[in-house]
């Protein structure tokens, strides 16, 4: 059974931010390593590895508007809050298990 632990469970906003800004400069870090070899036709992993960051640079900055508007830890598809736990693992989820599954099924 998921934990649906309310939101306000959460640690503080600032606390949130400030880990999801050390993880954006984590990636950004790895990504200006990468760039100068990530072209397809140079080095093909190299350009996998530098697309995923990218999505992954997204999907932070995504959560990180999310703190700012007061919308972190609720699933963006049902409004329900989203797991501790998997926001522990995932900080960027922007969905909870359930509608994640769904997404993940289509």
């Amino acid at each position: 059974m998921p934990d649906l632990t309310p939101v306000a469970d959460l640690p503080p906003s600032a606390e949130i931010a400030s880990r999801l800004e050390s993880l954006l400069r984590d990636r950004e870090t790895v990504l200006r390593e990468l760039e100068p070899r990530a072209l397809p036709t140079v080095d093909p992993v190299a350009y996998q590895t530098a697309a995923s960051h990218r999505a992954v640079i997204r999907q932070l900055t995504d959560a990180l508007e999310r703190v700012a508007a007061g919308t972190y830890g609720l699933c963006g598809r049902c409004g329900e809050p989203i797991a501790p736990a998997r926001l522990e693992v995932l900080p960027q989820a922007s969905a909870c298990i359930g509608c994640q599954s769904l997404v993940d099924a289509a």
